[in-house]
C-alpha cells in the first residue's frame, strides 16, 4: 500500500473515531425532557377561548378538564359526566353521534351548538336527525338583545343575549331528554366564551346547565373545529363536482383514443439523408437555383465517364452533358437528370 493511501486510511479512521466519540457524548449528555412554564392567564386565554368558563367552574368546586379536539375525550365517559362540545353539530360523524347518544342514554349530559339550518330526515346533521330537531331562520329576526331563559323552574329567569339567527323549533335553545340523560342544543355557544361570559347572566346560565349532573366531571372541548374544505364542497357544491369529474373522465377517454394510423419510425440514417437532399433540392429549385443543380449533375456524370473511359468524347452525349443557357423548366430539368442517371449507370 502506497504512502498516500495510508494517509487517507488514517484520516478516515480518525474521522470515524471523532464522529463516534461525539455521538457517545451527545447520547449521554443530551436528555429530552418537558417542562411546564407558567406564562400567565393571558397566554392560556389566547389558546383556549373558553378558559374563563373553565376557571369559573373550577372555582365553584367542579372538576373540569379542557381538551382541544373531540378525539381527545376519553373513550369511556362516566354516566355522571357532562360534555360541552364547541364544534358544531353537523361536524360529528354518524359513529360519533351513536357513541355519544349511547353515553347520554346511561345518564350523561351533552351540550353542543347548532350553526346551520336543518330539516329532520335530510342528510348532513346526524345528531339533529336522531333528535328529530329542526333548525331554521325565522322570517323576522329581532335585534340582538337579552331574552329570558329559565333552565331551572324553581329559580328566577336569567337574561341571556343570543347572537344567532337560528331557532331550534322556535327557540334559541332546547333540552331534549334521552334515556336517563339529556342533550342540550344551543344556537349560540360563544356566549360562554372569554369575551362574553361576563355579560348579563351568561355565567349563571352556564352554571345552571352544569347542575344537571352536579357530581360528575365536566369535559370542555374548546377548539371550535370547522368542517374540512372537502366536506364543505361535497355538501354545498356536489353537483358542480360531479359535473367536473364526468368532464375529466370524458376528456381522458377522448385523449386516450388513437387518431389516424400508427406513425412508423424512420427506417435508418440513409433514408433521412435522402429526404434531406430532396428537401434541399426543392428549396434550391424554388429559389431559382435549377441551373446550378443541372450543372453539378452534368459535371458529376462527365467525371464518372472520363474515369471509366479515358478520352471518351461521344457525340451522343453532347446534348446531355453540354451546358446550356436556355430557360429551364421543371419537366426539362427532370428529363435531363433522368438521362444523366441512365448514362451514369450504363457506361
Amino acid at each position: 500500500m502506497t504512502q498516500p493511501r495510508l494517509v487517507l486510511v488514517g484520516v478516515g479512521v480518525l474521522a470515524l473515531l471523532i464522529v463516534a466519540g461525539a455521538g457517545l457524548w451527545l447520547s449521554q449528555n443530551l436528555v429530552k425532557r418537558s417542562e411546564d412554564v407558567w406564562t400567565g392567564y393571558g397566554e392560556a386565554a389566547r389558546r383556549n377561548p373558553f378558559y374563563a368558563a373553565d376557571r369559573l367552574l373550577t372555582r365553584l368546586g367542579r372538576a373540569v378538564h379542557s381538551v382541544r379536539r373531540p378525539r381527545d375525550l376519553p373513550p369511556t365517559l362516566d354516566p355522571a359526566d357532562t360534555v360541552l362540545m364547541t364544534v358544531p353539530s353537523h361536524v360529528l360523524t354518524a359513529a360519533e353521534v351513536q357513541r355519544l347518544l349511547a353515553w347520554v342514554d346511561r345518564g350523561g349530559h351533552f351540550l353542543i351548538g347548532v350553526r346551520r339550518e336543518y330539516e329532520p330526515g335530510q342528510s348532513g346533521d346526524h345528531l339533529l336527525n336522531a333528535l328529530a330537531t329542526r333548525s331554521h331562520t325565522p322570517t323576522q329576526c329581532a335585534p340582538n338583545q337579552p331574552v329570558p331563559v329559565q333552565p331551572d323552574p324553581a329559580a328566577p329567569p336569567l337574561q341571556v343575549d343570543f347572537h344567532a339567527g337560528l331557532r331550534l323549533n322556535g327557540d334559541f335553545w332546547r333540552t331534549i331528554p334521552w334515556g336517563q340523560g339529556q342533550v342540550t342544543l344551543l344556537t349560540d355557544l360563544r356566549l360562554f366564551a372569554n369575551g362574553r361570559i361576563e355579560d348579563h347572566d351568561h355565567a349563571g346560565f352556564l352554571w345552571a346547565l352544569m347542575q344537571r349532573n352536579p357530581a360528575g366531571t365536566i369535559w370542555l372541548q374548546y377548539r371550535m373545529q370547522l368542517p374540512s374544505l372537502t366536506q364543505l364542497l361535497w355538501e354545498q357544491a356536489w353537483m358542480p363536482l360531479v359535473g367536473l369529474m364526468l368532464t375529466l373522465l370524458a376528456a381522458l377517454w377522448h385523449y386516450s383514443r388513437r387518431l389516424g394510423p400508427i406513425l412508423l419510425p424512420r427506417a435508418d440514417a440513409q433514408r433521412r439523408l435522402v429526404e434531406h437532399l430532396d428537401a434541399s433540392s426543392r428549396f434550391l429549385w424554388r429559389h431559382g437555383a435549377g441551373p446550378a443543380l443541372l450543372h453539378a449533375a452534368r459535371h458529376y456524370t462527365l467525371r464518372r465517364l472520363r474515369h471509366r473511359q479515358p478520352g471518351a468524347a461521344e457525340s451522343s452525349l453532347d446534348a446531355a452533358l453540354a451546358d446550356s443557357d436556355q430557360p429551364l423548366d421543371a419537366a426539362a430539368l427532370l428529363h435531363t437528370l433522368q438521362t444523366l442517371q441512365r448514362l451514369n449507370r450504363t457506361r
